[in-house]
């Protein structure tokens, strides 16, 4: 196996002057650190991480801790992470924190493993109170001055915090999915969340009844169903519930694509036509909406390009940036065929339930 002392001779140059290239190449002049670049090629020469490590107080590694790793929207987040990640010389641990107990955990272990950084997404506890706590042990751990470590936040909850974090407007993501239906005519709409006490749901629930409140529709709260679990069989239960209402919703706004897909399941069960006889939309751009039928029009969130941000964000940081700023991301709609103008419509509809 190759040698730095290999490298060294190969290229004519001293151990260190291959060190220094390996470790901080900007110390060295270019002629000399292209020389040294072709011949670790040369011979494939693989510097030890651990011991490059200890001279650079550095790993090299960062950490993306999830909320929930099976949630269908982290895929494209993920790889946009890794990929900008690898492009900037960074290896990649991904963990799952679906409770306090487990983030927790999982902190402590890339910790451990002396990640030069963290990406955590939001966080849905059981109580705000676990989410405040997770937010001030982060800070805690940022100001350690004997192992401090770098942290970008993406959609936390609660919003406050001393940490760089990457906003979503969710409060805009669902005025802009409201607008759409109230330009299509529709006024009789109804919201499908979850019952979580979580700025994103909070936000999007906002924007509902504030968009209603525009257009002087009273909040009927029988057209608001609130589920404990994002899972699409309870959307479509709740949604079949909406269903039975009178008068019936001639639209659904559903607070993300998960809990919309759920929505149409309930729609075709009862054999109503979409989106001759309801329109559906849902927040986030999934792909669980791209294979959904009818195609689901959505709001869409840059998922890809939010897991670049986040890896971007975070380097910088570790490498010492100092203008180094919170962003805040906008969203976009995509119109697809789940919604349409409003129709003439029957109060009834045909019952197909199991």
């Amino acid at each position: 196996m190759a040698t730095l002392k290999d490298v060294a001779k190969l290229a004519g140059v001293a151990p260190i002057t291959v060190s220094r290239v390996i470790n901080d190449p900007q110390s060295v002049k270019e002629r000399t650190r292209l020389k040294v670049e072709q011949a670790i090629k040369q011979i494939n020469y693989m510097p030890n991480s651990i011991a490059r490590s200890l001279v650079t107080n550095r790993t090299n590694t960062i950490g993306v801790l999830l909320s929930n790793i099976a949630n269908p929207y982290f895929s494209d987040f993920i790889l946009g992470v890794e990929t900008k990640a690898r492009e900037l010389g960074k290896n990649v641990f991904i963990c799952n924190g679906m409770n306090y107990e487990s983030a927790m955990s999982n902190i402590n272990l890339l910790m451990e493993k002396r990640v030069d950084g963290m990406i955590l997404t939001s966080f849905e506890f059981d109580s705000i109170g676990l989410q405040e706590k997770l937010l001030r042990e982060l800070e805690r751990l940022n100001a350690n001055e004997k192992h401090s470590v770098q942290f970008v936040l993406v959609d936390p909850s609660p919003k406050q915090t001393l940490l760089t974090s990457i906003q979503i407007d969710n409060y805009m993501a669902a005025t802009v999915a409201m607008d759409h239906l109230h330009e299509l005519g529709h006024k009789a709409i109804a919201h499908l969340s979850l019952n979580r006490d979580a700025d994103v749901w909070i936000d999007r629930f906002k924007a509902y009844k504030d968009a209603q409140g525009r257009i002087n529709i009273p909040l009927n709260t029988e057209h608001i169903a609130l589920i404990d679990k994002e899972d699409v069989r309870l959307a479509e239960e709740a949604t079949y519930r909406l269903l039975l209402t009178t008068p019936r919703p001639t639209a659904i706004f559903a607070a993300n694509d998960t809990l919309a897909v759920g929505a149409l399941q309930a729609a075709h069960r009862t054999r109503l036509r979409i989106p001759e006889d309801i329109s559906i939309i849902g927040i986030d751009g999934n792909d669980i909406a791209k294979h959904s039928y009818p195609r689901m029009t959505t709001v869409v969130h840059p998922r890809y390009r939010l897991g670049e941000l986040s890896a971007e964000l975070l380097i910088d940081l570790i490498n010492g940036k100092e203008d180094t700023a919170s962003l805040l991301i906008k969203c976009t709609l995509q119109v697809n065929e789940s919604t349409g103008p409003l129709l003439m419509q029957t109060e009834g509809i045909n019952e197909q339930h199991d």
